[in-house]
């Protein structure tokens, strides 16, 4: 099934993804979380900011997951560097503080939600794209 094909409106609808943090055990875990689900497909993953914009320049993705703490570019810079420069990609911000300033900056920045890693599942990212 080719990359536009994908692209289905709806509730089948398949996210093309990239995931953002810089400690890969969570990257880890998180892919197989999301490519088992028919909800999301990665396209790759970064553990900086730099690295994150390039791929994201590279292959146009529908959503990037990013965690605040990374180096270089934190995820709400990230967040709203992306929503200046590519308005149609929807950004979600994680982090393992569940803090509740990090909900509003999230927002402040561009993004579509915060969710903290311990409540993060496809259940909740669907949630916040809808």
């Amino acid at each position: 099934m080719g990359v536009g094909s994908q692209q289905v409106q709806g509730p089948s609808r398949t996210y093309r993804t990239i995931l953002a943090d810089d400690d890969p055990l969570f990257r880890e875990w998180l892919r197989p979380v999301l490519e088992n689900s028919a909800h999301f497909q990665v396209l790759g993953e970064a553990c900086n900011g730099a690295e994150c914009i390039r791929l994201v320049d590279k292959v146009r993705p529908d959503l990037v997951v990013l965690d605040v703490y990374m180096p270089d570019w934190d995820g709400l810079e990230l967040a709203d560097y992306l929503k200046k420069n590519f308005a149609d990609i929807k950004t979600i911000v994680t982090s393992s503080h569940n803090d509740e300033v990090y909900s509003r900056l999230a927002e402040q920045d561009g993004a579509v939600a915060f969710i903290p890693k311990a409540r993060l599942s496809v259940t909740a990212l669907l949630d916040a794209l809808r």
